[in-house]
């Protein structure tokens, strides 16, 4: 009977040293070979943080509209309005403010070593309010919510996530 198992990236047969990756349990030779076929799949996993993220702030208040959570630069790594939200900004206008809010908040981040890391940004409109605040040391959260919202507690159960003192 044999007894061995195939790495599925080199096809590499073995049944001394064998790793089953935990996420998804496949086998390999090698931890290379678990790297290399991991490689695509780790933003992957992290989509899946950042989507977990976006249910646990949406769940957090009715009034919440859409989420942003963007690295520094603006890469968008996860992005989605509430069910059933008519959109007020094409969509060339929302990459617009969402690249203001990055803008702003560098500017702001420069005056950091004096005055300290900036908790959050809000923003009221007529029609909505804009909070904007980092998540963990690299990325930043832009929400939008009705203007009903209760924007303190909002912000306030945002800070206490753990996801808040990770850093992706």
């Amino acid at each position: 009977m044999d007894m061995s198992t195939t790495c599925v990236v080199c096809l590499k047969k073995s049944q001394d040293y064998i790793i089953e990756c935990s996420c998804c349990g496949k086998t390999y030779c090698s931890e290379r070979c678990r790297e290399q076929d991991h490689q695509p799949k780790l933003a992957h996993h992290k989509w899946h943080d950042y989507k977990r993220i976006y249910e646990q702030i949406m769940n957090m208040d009715p009034n919440i509209r859409l989420i942003t959570i963007c690295d520094i630069i603006g890469k968008i790594m996860y992005s989605d309005y509430r069910e059933n939200v008519e959109n007020l900004l094409s969509p060339e206008e929302s990459k617009k403010s969402l690249k203001m809010a990055i803008d702003a908040w560098k500017t702001r981040s420069n005056l950091a070593p004096k005055i300290g890391r900036g908790k959050y940004v809000l923003a009221e409109y007529e029609k909505v309010k804009r909070i904007t605040m980092p998540l963990g040391q690299k990325h930043l959260l832009y929400i939008t919510t009705e203007v009903q919202a209760d924007h303190n507690n909002i912000i306030h159960k945002i800070l206490e996530l753990p996801a808040q003192k990770r850093d992706y």
